[in-house]
């Protein structure tokens, strides 16, 4: 459960609104666009400015309090961090994840009343997604991309998803636009359809190039 009022130290306070103002901007952006699921990577912009410091100050800022199940699974731990522990308000927030080596037994689900934008914070980890909308049938296929610390992951409510592991923990922070309670049965939704990948696993190029000259 989230600590109720504004707590937290001036640091962790700024940290924290200046990364929900870019969650923000990014769920805007693609809600604005035709697609439904996108993967990225976050980086710093210049000298002395590194994602991992500001991560870092938010955790020394707000002590979270992880709990779990999640969602059904016992590998899965979260804690939660809404604009309120700020000062500021907001009817978004944040949701701190962690899933332990091993754990395949998230199912397949979606939000439907809540857009996302995923922070890999650190292990690695594979996002599984249906490439077609969530009203489909069994037969749809269900990519699984992995992810590693600094990617990001964006998609919008109704996208059918879930998350596993291998060999290595996975740590997530999630906005939540809007944030809907965790015991809220709008929350989420099991997705009945299979579970398969798209095709074998490959070594490749990231499919998106940055122009930089």
């Amino acid at each position: 459960m989230p600590l109720q009022g504004c707590y937290g130290d001036a640091d962790g306070h700024h940290a924290a609104a200046a990364l929900i103002a870019q969650a923000r901007h990014y769920v805007e952006r693609l809600n604005a666009l035709d697609m439904r699921a996108v993967l990225g990577r976050v980086r710093g912009t210049g000298p002395g400015v590194s994602f991992g410091a500001v991560i870092e100050t938010i955790r020394r800022g707000f002590p979270i309090d992880m709990q779990s199940p999640f969602e059904g699974s016992e590998n899965v731990s979260g804690g939660i961090l809404l604009p309120a522990s700020w000062g500021t308000d907001g009817d978004d927030g944040f949701l701190f994840l962690r899933f332990s080596p091993g754990t395949k037994d998230l199912p397949l689900h979606s939000h439907e009343h809540s857009d996302r934008f995923i922070y890999v914070l650190g292990g690695r980890g594979f996002f599984c997604v249906s490439e077609a909308a969530g009203e489909g049938g069994r037969d749809q296929t269900v990519r699984r991309v992995p992810i590693r610390s600094r990617d990001v992951v964006m998609f919008k409510r109704g996208v059918v998803h879930t998350f596993e592991t291998a060999n290595e923990p996975l740590r997530l922070l999630s906005y939540h636009a809007p944030f809907v309670p965790l015991n809220d049965p709008k929350q989420y939704s099991i997705a009945p359809i299979g579970h398969r990948s798209q095709e074998e696993p490959t070594i490749q190029c990231d499919a998106a190039w940055l122009r930089l000259g």
